[in-house]
């Protein structure tokens, strides 16, 4: 089987890129043929990528005129010259636009596949608006399989499951006593409205107020790490808390997972997160928000594999920490943790399941003839006065290039209609609030999800 694979160059920190870096070599060596391309300009950089993630081998995409048409005509040339047998899009929405051109020039056959690793509404919108031109979704969570069909108007036979996968050494139990100093870690993107890190200054404030001597380790780096080091600035005085930063997965294995006493994850939803059952695999125990995602997930359950508390509950999340300090439950949370992992979300365990995903959607029916793509809108004066071809063909001639103040401008990861319109926004406030609540409803234990 040969495998393409679409992913983005402008973010070399996270869950996705780890969980990309990881499969494809595997793939490799399962006896696939696996290329990997990514875009080349002004913040999606092919060089910084493929020096970070060497094993992958990534080429690059060029647009030489920064336009939608160009993204298109890139992507379309690209899957015409390979022919691949499938292509998965790791949030790149021009993907699909430009395959149903591919396809309707007679010169691409293969079938496309959306990979989801979010619960965010533009992604559902793009399946709505290019479902016709999709022939899979492989998700790394049931509630985001589910919200494929729900939201995303998908035909449930084309929605596949497969799970991050992690390395699940012995099992071994952190050192250090939890009842003298409870070692606690938070790792993940420095960001609210997702991560949720500003739960962090009220969470130690109240196990304080318990009398819990605490030290605490953030890896990870984002837009909120000023405001966050300035409100745990007495406790970072004190040698409370450690700001570690960005933190490769060699450091993560060296100094946090395994060296703290359990994971905090505030988060408000997930589709792992890889984190935890990295945590897990380490013998660490896991404290989390009941984050939209796990419900459907079924991984954490409470005091079973995990000790979780309502989202935003500083006073409960203390609660549940404090019980930590009880040796005997600690030892069985970390006990029942690391067999989880080793069982749903091992490199094996992944791997197998997205293999096996990867063979269900090469074995699906055909889709439909699929009308024309979507027209990105006119880029400028030349497209209104020559139209988009021949605007985008005098463009290249005279050698002319739009400058995007974004990575989401430049190559947009989600959006809906190929345009690039929808730069970094991940739709309105709104609109995230609403597929939020609905997915907490469909998430929720006991809930009809026929």
């Amino acid at each position: 089987m040969r495998v393409l694979v679409l992913a983005p160059s402008a973010y070399l920190l996270g869950g996705v890129q780890d969980w990309l870096a990881n499969l494809v070599p595997a793939l490799r060596e399962g006896g696939l043929e696996v290329t990997v391309a990514v875009p080349d300009g002004d913040h999606h950089r092919h060089g910084p990528y493929a020096r970070a993630y060497p094993a992958l081998a990534a080429g690059a995409i060029a647009n030489p005129s920064g336009s939608a048409e160009g993204r298109l005509r890139a992507i379309a040339a690209l899957l015409e010259r390979l022919d691949p047998d499938l292509v998965l899009g790791v949030n790149l929405v021009d993907l699909y636009p430009a395959a149903r051109r591919a396809r309707r020039r007679g010169r691409f056959h293969g079938r496309v596949v959306m990979t989801l690793h979010a619960l965010e509404a533009e992604y559902f919108d793009d399946l709505r608006r290019h479902g016709v031109g999709i022939d899979a979704v492989i998700a790394t969570n049931r509630l985001a399989c589910r919200l494929a069909s729900r939201r995303g108007g998908m035909d449930p036979a084309r929605v596949l499951y497969a799970p991050y996968g992690v390395p699940v050494p012995p099992w071994q139990l952190p050192d250090g006593d939890p009842a003298a100093t409870l070692k606690l870690a938070w790792v993940g993107r420095l960001e609210q409205e997702q991560k949720r890190v500003h739960d962090l200054p009220p969470l130690l404030e109240a196990l304080h107020s318990r009398g819990i001597d605490v030290r605490l380790s953030i890896a990870g780096d984002g837009e909120e790490r000023p405001a966050l080091e300035r409100s745990l600035a007495p406790w970072i005085e004190r040698g409370r808390v450690r700001m570690l930063g960005h933190v490769d997965q060699g450091r993560l294995a060296a100094e946090v997972y395994g060296h703290h006493h359990a994971l905090v994850i505030t988060s408000s939803w997930e589709t792992g997160p890889i984190v935890a059952w990295q945590a897990m695999a380490s013998g660490m125990a896991v404290v989390s928000s009941r984050y939209v995602g796990a419900g459907l997930e079924g991984a954490l359950e409470q005091d079973a594999t995990a000790l979780l508390f309502p989202c935003g509950d500083a006073d409960a999340a203390a609660g549940a920490l404090a019980r930590l300090r009880d040796p005997a439950l600690l030892e069985r949370l970390s006990r029942a943790g690391h067999a989880l992992v080793a069982r749903r979300y091992s490199g094996a365990a992944s791997l197998a399941a997205w293999r096996r995903a990867l063979d269900q959607a090469t074995a699906l029916p055909p889709l439909p003839q699929a009308p024309e793509e979507p027209a990105p809108a006119p880029a400028g004066r030349l497209d209104r006065w020559l139209g988009r071809q021949r605007g985008e063909d005098l463009r290249r001639l005279l050698g002319l290039r739009f400058r995007h103040g974004s990575p989401g401008s430049e190559w947009p990861h989600a959006g809906g209609d190929g345009a690039g319109g929808a730069g970094d926004a991940a739709g309105t406030g709104a609109q995230a609030e609403h597929l939020l609540a609905a997915a907490a409803r469909l998430d929720a234990p006991g809930a009809s999800h026929g």
